[in-house]
């Protein structure tokens, strides 16, 4: 092993030799080219000349590049081409290629910088050799960055292979690989510049050795593999010894039986009857007697010790396959192992109860005549590839009864690497169907809702210009400004002012509310008296409750001093919640306005003596455009938008909403607020219709 893997070493350092020659050629070209006159010419000057007689595609692929960038020392780009060497033809630079320009990683400052390596680009990888551009003594200053690049394609590496005589295989280490080189990746990338040699079977071995990237980073994983002929002729050669030693031993065996077989011929026969015996009825409880205190006494004692070890194994053994028939027995998987005739040879309780058969009568049934799924799943996924790639086949079927199944067959090898058999497993995903689909139609339903509220945010933009225009010029004939009205003109035009701020009310909480739900609603968080607020905000309703003779009594815990919060959403929640209780309220009832303090937070409650709401509407509660019933809605005006707002807001500001009712008994609607308010507060509350908070 230690010279095979000497061997393998040599080969791979030759491959890695081969790459080096091809970078350092690349190196070469760019210097060459960097340090002339001329090209100190070009990027100054941009010269028609230097691009007719030095630039053209032939020239290009004369020496094997595939691109060349011309960059100004301010890092400004000059002139770029790139062509396909096998056809000549121009085709654009890469993307990739001109960001890394832009931000200065191919770029050179000082006379002596040179970057050399590989860039990982979409259209694949790439050797590099940046210069910069001196004259043609080699003297600066610098003018500039000059940029060769090679594709490593397939044509390269077919030339390293046959440079090398080896085969190679490379990936990169940004894109999927296969398993070999994903379990070698950790080992190569462990030591900078190691090679790791791994056997791939009985007949190669395989070298795994990185390319970095300009900034020395792991690039490129190369796999070369080699005949294993070291280890071929090693295996002959301890074959012949082998034989030889088996040879000696029975020459040597036919001797002593020749010298022997008068002293011990009988005793041995016995044995091998004994022997004999035991295999033909496979009974490991038998034991063998012989007497006499010598080797064959001890042999038989070895045997009986041996007997008793083989019964104790196949004792375990049989544990096992039973432990392991309960497990495959307990899944809900539907699993089934066929021949490479396509022949059932077991099957799993599940599968067995899916096609409505025992065990025995599923045993060498053909899968394609197999009922139920079983011969959709043959069909599907053309087993008969399987067998002969040798490759896991896996997919998604729609039986005729509407059950979906994800469905995989994985092929099963001896340890020569031959294909036994194909372990199917069959899961029932119909529900996880049914519960992704319900997942993107949710996602649609939503999508649609934003699309709803950035509508109605629109709409109310466009609506609220002319509709303060109306309200304005009302108010403007109302007060009489362009000359005097009757009492008819006057009331007609006090309707309009009086519909128009209704409708404008209405735009409002609609713009809010979309704010709100498109996520762009910002609290103002400042400091400000609480009793005070709550006196501003009963002042603004006395006029609604003096038309009703409705008392509004407001209490304060003497705790309760000051509160930050966003001051203007306050007073909106608190009169969309005062304003209900009145609306609501019989002719001289009372509403009260509670406000007390629980550990941290503020809680706010309104309570009045109106005629309640019924258990069955009160699930309509805090739903945009809502009203308890049509009743309600035609005898108290409301848009339903008051308390979906309120309970925005105070989510919003980390707080709370609960109420509690009773047809005929009043309501009371209170919400919380954080005390010490923050904009990172967050709540995890949600509204308790229907209870009492505790």
């Amino acid at each position: 092993m230690e010279l095979e893997a000497e061997d393998t070493l040599e080969n791979v350092e030759r491959v890695q030799n081969a790459v080096a020659t091809k970078q350092g050629y690349l190196d070469y070209s760019v210097q060459d080219w960097a340090c002339w006159d001329d090209t100190c010419r070009f990027v100054e000057d941009q010269n028609q000349e230097y691009i007719d007689v030095d630039l053209q595609n032939e020239t290009l692929a004369g020496i094997d590049v595939n691109l060349m960038l011309f960059v100004n020392e301010s890092g400004g780009l000059v002139y770029a081409k790139s062509i396909d060497i096998e056809t000549e033809e121009e085709v654009p630079v890469p993307a990739g290629l001109l960001e890394l320009i832009e931000d200065g990683t191919l770029l050179t400052e000082e006379e002596d910088d040179e970057i050399s390596g590989f860039v990982l680009l979409d259209e694949g990888p790439m050797f590099i050799a940046c210069h910069p551009i001196l004259s043609t003594k080699y003297e600066g200053p610098v003018r500039g960055t000059l940029i060769f690049g090679r594709y490593f394609d397939s044509g390269l590496l077919e030339s390293f292979k046959e440079l090398t005589c080896s085969s190679l295989l490379m990936y990169r280490v940004d894109e999927e690989m296969p398993l070999d080189f994903v379990n070698e990746y950790s080992s190569v990338t462990e030591v900078p510049g190691r090679i790791v040699v791994e056997p791939l079977n009985e007949e190669r071995v395989a070298g795994y050795f990185e390319l970095n990237d300009i900034a020395g980073g792991p690039a490129l994983i190369i796999r070369a593999d080699f005949p294993r002929d070291l280890y071929s002729h090693g295996k002959k050669t301890l074959d012949y010894m082998y034989f030889f030693l088996l040879l000696t031993g029975l020459l040597t065996g036919v001797g002593v039986k020749l010298a022997l077989d008068r002293l011990f011929v009988s005793r041995l026969t016995e044995i091998d009857d004994f022997v004999t015996k035991v295999r033909a009825e496979k009974d490991l409880s038998k034991r063998l007697e012989l007497k006499d205190n010598d080797e064959l006494f001890r042999l038989s004692r070895e045997i009986n010790g041996m007997l008793n070890e083989i019964d104790l194994a196949e004792q375990e053994l049989q544990t096992q396959e039973r432990e392991k028939k309960v497990i495959l027995d307990s899944l809900n998987e539907l699993v089934v192992f066929v021949d490479p005739a396509l022949n059932i040879i077991w099957a799993n309780k599940a599968a067995l109860e899916h096609m409505k058969m025992e065990l025995e009568e599923a045993v060498g049934l053909s899968q394609r005549a197999a009922p139920g799924v079983s011969s959709q799943a043959f069909e599907h996924l053309h087993l008969e590839e399987a067998f002969v790639r040798g490759e896991k086949k896996a997919g998604e079927l729609s039986a005729g009864d509407g059950t979906v199944w994800s469905i995989q067959a994985v092929p099963v090898t001896d340890d020569a690497g031959k294909i036994i058999g194909i372990l199917e497993t069959w899961r029932d995903i119909t529900e996880s169907k049914k519960a992704e689909r319900l997942f993107q139609e949710k996602q649609i339903a939503e999508a649609a809702n934003r699309t709803k509220s950035e509508f109605l945010a629109n709409m109310s933009h466009e609506l609220r210009t002319p509709l303060n225009s109306i309200i304005g010029f009302s108010d403007l004939l109302c007060e009489q400004v362009f000359g005097g009205l009757n009492e008819k003109q006057l009331k007609s035009v006090g309707n309009i002012s009086k519909s128009g701020k209704h409708l404008l009310n209405l735009i409002n909480d609609i713009l809010d509310l979309s704010k709100v739900e498109a996520g762009k609603m910002e609290l103002k968080y400042s400091e400000f008296g609480l009793a005070s607020k709550l006196d501003s905000v009963k002042s603004l309703l006395a006029p609604l409750a003096s038309r009703k003779n409705i008392e509004i009594k407001i209490d304060v815990d003497s705790e309760l001093t000051s509160i930050r919060a966003d001051e203007a959403r306050f007073v909106q929640v608190l009169y969309n919640l005062l304003d209900n209780a009145i609306k609501f309220s019989n002719e001289k009832g009372l509403v009260r306005v509670e406000a007390k303090r629980k550990v941290e937070m503020v809680e706010i409650a309104v309570t009045d003596t109106g005629i309640g709401i019924e258990e069955k509407d009160q699930k309509k509660l805090f739903k945009p455009f809502s009203q308890v019933d049509s009743f309600a809605s035609k005898k108290f005006q409301g848009t339903g938008l008051g308390l979906s707002l309120v309970k925005q807001i105070v989510q919003l500001h980390g707080g709370y909403v609960w109420f509690r009712s009773e047809a005929g008994e009043g309501s009371t609607f209170a919400f919380t607020l954080p005390i010490k308010g923050k904009k990172c507060t967050v709540s995890n509350d949600e509204v308790q219709e229907g209870e009492e908070k505790d």
